[in-house]
């Protein structure tokens, strides 16, 4: 009988144990692993970019204050794209390969804070930034006399 509950006591204690290990203490959500930071650069696209590139580079000319770290590291600054980044030309929805050499860009981007940090303490290169508006605002118009 004594031998019966103390095979009792120590399933239970086992199974309480195994359903700690396995909860999930964000209640299904999960911590974000990156806190984005705003990129903001404008100036003027440095390389004609085609279809299926997967990054432009931009002459910066102004920036936020975390875009200016970009442009103190080196210019042309290389943004990444992906598939969710957005292109604006003339008013209206626009395609990367409409993009032109010498046109003026604004570029809103994002950025893991935490990789900034790291980058900052160890003295490496910044993480490229992942674009998601190009706005194309096309060559700046000639200067009339």
């Amino acid at each position: 009988m004594r031998f019966t509950k103390l095979v009792t006591v120590a399933l239970a204690t086992a199974a309480l144990a195994a359903s700690g290990a396995t909860a999930d203490p964000g209640h299904g959500k999960g911590k974000p692993t990156c806190k984005p930071a705003p990129v903001m650069l404008a100036g003027t696209l440095a390389s004609e970019p085609a279809t299926g590139d997967i990054s432009l580079e931009l002459t910066v000319k102004h920036a936020n204050r975390l875009g200016r770290m970009y442009a103190k590291a080196g210019n042309p600054v290389t943004v990444a794209l992906d598939a969710k980044t957005r292109y604006r030309k003339d008013g209206g929805d626009s395609t990367l390969d409409a993009l032109a050499q010498n046109d003026r860009a604004l570029v809103l981007a994002k950025v893991c804070r935490s990789d900034v940090k790291a980058a900052k303490a160890s003295s490496s290169a910044l993480p490229v930034p992942t674009a998601h508006l190009v706005l194309d605002k096309g060559q700046k118009p000639a200067e009339s006399s």
